[in-house]
């Protein structure tokens, strides 16, 4: 794999994987839709391949560096503090 197909890999778990998980929650939440194993388990192979791909590229070399936008990591975690917030007050 070379650097362009890891960047791919990054964007593809930034920004489609973790809003797809966030808004999964949420519509479980407010109960458009129920939980299901088999879509939680492709979340979660989905996460652990985003993960462990430029995890092993970056052993190999370690100068690359992947960024995101701090403004669209601010809103994740806000949007994720404010989701646990939801169920934890449940």
């Amino acid at each position: 794999m070379n650097e362009k197909h890891i960047t791919l890999c990054n964007k593809l778990l930034y920004y489609l994987v973790a809003p797809g998980l966030l808004l999964y929650f949420i519509s479980i939440d407010s109960g458009i839709i129920t939980s299901s194993f088999s879509v939680l388990a492709i979340f979660g192979l989905a996460i652990l391949l985003g993960v462990g791909i430029p995890m092993i590229y970056k052993k190999k070399n370690p100068e690359y560096k992947f960024n995101i936008s701090s403004k669209y990591a601010n809103a994740m975690a806000i949007l994720v503090i404010l989701e646990l917030t939801y169920n934890m007050s449940k």
